[in-house]
């Protein structure tokens, strides 16, 4: 639950802070774009880099500063669990490449609050970009771009979280992709209303 109280108010205050940006950006120095454009797209557009943003706040936030904010990140209750704990102590951080391994690491060692959270958390965290990208871009209203899309952002993530004391894992990648499919799914099944707001 800490983790939650952690993340929640920044996820908010960076979500909005990357809206009001993108829309004053956009209005001052893209008024051309701004004009052949509509206004639920511009909407979308906002709402999209709003939700990037709160992203990378929840994804490239290093682990010192969330367990320096009284969050123990040895602990059972945690998505460092079992086998984690020894990477924790170490401070080494290792990159998982086997399939399935840290999932079942969760689930055996974790409660089941925690396990749903770190699973379905990183499945949901994705959905919004499958979702919204088509509805913006015409290029990645095709599953093939859009998978394409999710697995290129869920590999910089990866990347980036090597870098900043983050677990490098093969599982995120997985449930990140599925994410980004579900949200395409919903995309394609919202129908006309939706579809019709064009992209560029």
């Amino acid at each position: 639950m800490k983790i939650l109280l952690f993340f929640l108010p920044r996820g908010l205050i960076s979500f909005l802070i990357g809206f009001f940006l993108c829309r004053i950006v956009r209005l001052t120095l893209f008024k051309d774009l701004v004009n052949e454009s509509n206004s639920d797209r511009e909407l979308l557009i906002s709402v999209l880099s709003g939700y990037i943003i709160m992203l990378m706040v929840f994804m490239f936030t290093p682990n010192y500063i969330i367990s320096g904010s009284g969050i123990d990140l040895t602990s059972e209750n945690f998505d460092f669990v079992g086998n984690f704990k020894d990477r924790i102590n170490t401070g080494y951080w290792g990159i998982n490449l086997i399939p399935f391994a840290t999932m079942r690491s969760y689930i055996k060692y974790s409660g089941i609050f925690h396990a749903l959270l770190n699973i379905l958390g990183n499945v949901v965290l994705f959905i919004p970009i499958g979702y919204i990208f088509p509805m913006i871009l015409k290029r990645y209203r095709s599953i093939k771009t859009m998978a394409v899309l999710s697995i290129a952002i869920s590999l910089f993530i990866e990347f980036i979280q090597f870098f900043v004391g983050r677990s490098c894992d093969i599982d995120d990648l997985i449930l990140n992709f599925v994410g980004g499919i579900i949200g395409y799914t919903i995309f394609y099944f919202a129908g006309d209303r939706m579809k019709s707001i064009l992209g560029r």
